[in-house]
């Protein structure tokens, strides 16, 4: 060993300068941090059902069912009616209850109260399923929802309209 040299073993994880460009196991995604406990195992294939079961024609039609039922009530005001409430209430109870039917056939074990409280303990709460669980418990958002509900309805339903003229022929 020369002088100044360590005897230590470094291994070197760049790439040669002749490697620069060809592909290598190196050149894979490095995971930093996996946990695979069982709760997030379990959260997480939670949160898959649910996703398949938003993105379900059959929620999608409860849903819009409810909604074409009371979206006509909505103003788009900031004065919110009492009435407003009652409706947000019977939409979440609606909604959960359909939910949480789907989620107990197909997720051995299922308490809602168990799945709420994993969620609130830091689990990372992005994207369309965490943005309609918001409508739960964010009447603004239910709220905006309904507004946003409506509109369409009444865009579909006047362009609908133009489709088909009836005339008299003759007298």
């Amino acid at each position: 060993m020369a002088s100044g040299e360590s005897s230590h073993t470094v291994t070197n994880t760049c790439q040669k300068e002749d490697d620069i460009g060809s592909s290598s196991k190196n050149d894979e995604e490095e995971v930093l941090f996996q946990d695979e406990s069982p709760d997030t195992l379990n959260i997480d294939s939670t949160i898959g059902h649910l996703e398949n079961i938003i993105m379900s024609p059959e929620f999608a039609s409860v849903r819009d069912t409810f909604m074409r039922e009371y979206a006509n009530v909505f103003e788009d005001t900031d004065e919110n009616k009492l009435e407003y409430m009652d409706i947000y209430k019977q939409y979440t109870g609606v909604i959960e209850c359909y939910i949480e039917e789907e989620l107990s056939q197909n997720v051995d074990n299922f308490s809602m109260s168990e799945f709420m409280k994993e969620l609130q303990s830091g689990h990372s709460l992005e994207g369309e399923v965490f943005d309609l669980l918001l409508t739960f418990t964010d009447f603004l958002a239910f709220k905006a929802s309904m507004l946003e509900f409506k509109k369409s309805e009444e865009n579909n339903t006047s362009s609908l309209e133009n489709l088909l003229l009836v005339t008299r022929l003759g007298s």
